[in-house]
């Protein structure tokens, strides 16, 4: 169960991420205006919420191997990708 809590947390994580960098890049671009900065701020305001509540979930769970931490986050990336495309239709 520990392992299953591990990769639904990874996988959020990266899907916020992903979606987050996605959404965001349209509203970002040369010449930089305040709209410019506004996307920025609230895209890190965003990173700084999801990855301090991943730190927080993290804490409750036991001791992962690191051998298992990676395969998870990486079939996590993988899933969140094929999720991602799906979702966007990219």
């Amino acid at each position: 169960m520990n392992l299953i809590k591990y990769f639904v947390i990874q996988f959020i994580l990266i899907t916020v991420i992903i979606l987050t960098g996605f959404y965001s890049d349209s509203y970002i671009s040369k010449p930089y205006t305040y709209t410019d900065l506004i996307a920025i701020i609230i895209y890190i305001a965003i990173l700084i919420i999801v990855l301090n509540g991943n730190f927080k979930l993290k804490e409750h769970l036991m001791p992962i191997h690191l051998f298992n931490r990676v395969l998870l986050t990486l079939l996590a990336f993988v899933i969140t990708i094929i999720f991602t495309g799906i979702l966007t239709g990219e």
